[in-house]
């Protein structure tokens, strides 16, 4: 709905002038504004050099041209946003700007109010009609003042609609292919299979190579000691002699059972030789015993030939 500014009388345009936010929004929004293009300037700057350095020295070949031809629209589209945030901002300082043209062009409501104050007064003791000249004077301003609101107004709204025309902002450009969004949702999901099942296979390995490592750390310790058993025990030994002398063969008997075998014909001379201490100790005992009554040795003859 459109607002005829001529109509409405000065103490309308004056206080809406003067109870509004004023231009400080205006000014924020255009800071907004201004720090919106410089992000966006250095970003574009940023991808220029990432995409400068890679195609032209570090990556190279096909897929570098293809990389760099898919992101040179994006740039453009970047840099073309960032210009129309600084229009943007620049038209918001021309719309505060014209604001503050419009605010001190308007009549202060203060003014208003004294010049219909006055008029009441000269109304209510214009008895004889002494006051009109006053009456129509103070009326010619007001008229001035009405005239002088509406302009302003106009011009206000004039500057306001020229500042308020911003190019309006285009989304970025699709440099992706449509249909890769599919085959990357396919592709992970082989990966998340793959990596389950490849998680599973690793763990099966580690696990075996934890015991195949622990088994190796084991075998510097048993496996000298079983082979020089292996070795003091074969016919090839330093020993074989006193194997042949012992058990007939010129190996250490293989089992327990080829052991007892071999020891049988020694049993019995063991044994003996074992008793012979225990019969040296009977002969000794029993010689003491027969000397002692013969009184070779001990006090006992002598002791009988005195009771004769």
């Amino acid at each position: 709905m459109a607002i005829d500014f001529g109509a409405l009388p000065p103490e309308v345009n004056s206080g809406r002038m003067y109870s509004g936010v004023g231009s400080a929004p205006m000014m924020a929004a255009a800071s907004a504004w201004n720090a919106l293009a410089a992000e966006l300037n250095s970003v574009a700057m940023g991808y220029e050099q990432v995409v400068t350095a890679l195609s032209s020295e570090e990556w190279l070949g096909p897929a570098s041209a293809s990389m760099a031809e898919a992101v040179t629209p994006y740039l453009a589209w970047i840099n073309a946003t960032a210009a129309q945030a600084e229009q943007a901002a620049m038209q918001a300082r021309a719309a505060a700007a014209a604001f503050e043209a419009a605010f001190a062009s308007v009549v202060p409501p203060p003014l208003i109010a004294a010049n219909r104050a006055e008029v009441a007064q000269l109304l209510s003791s214009n008895v004889l009609g002494q006051n009109t000249g006053a009456i129509a004077a103070l009326e010619a301003q007001y008229g001035q003042m009405w005239a002088q609101d509406a302009a302003a107004m106009y011009s206000y709204a004039g500057s306001s609609a020229t500042a308020s025309a911003v190019t309006p902002f285009t989304a970025a450009p699709q440099i992706t292919s449509p249909a890769a969004q599919d085959v990357q949702m396919a592709a992970a999901s082989a990966a998340t299979g793959t990596s389950a099942g490849t998680a599973q296979q690793t763990l099966n390995s580690l696990l075996t190579q934890i015991t195949s490592t622990l088994s190796s750390l084991a075998a510097p310790i048993t496996q000298p000691i079983q082979t020089e058993l292996g070795s003091l025990g074969s016919s090839t030994s330093p020993l074989s002699p006193l194997w042949q002398i012992l058990f007939g063969t010129t190996t250490f008997p293989s089992s327990l059972e080829a052991f007892l075998t071999a020891y049988t014909p020694y049993a019995s001379f063991f044994y003996n030789t074992e008793g012979l201490p225990y019969f040296s100790v009977g002969m000794a005992n029993n010689f003491v015993q027969t000397a002692k009554t013969v009184g070779l040795i001990g006090g006992a003859a002598p002791a009988a030939g005195a009771g004769g």
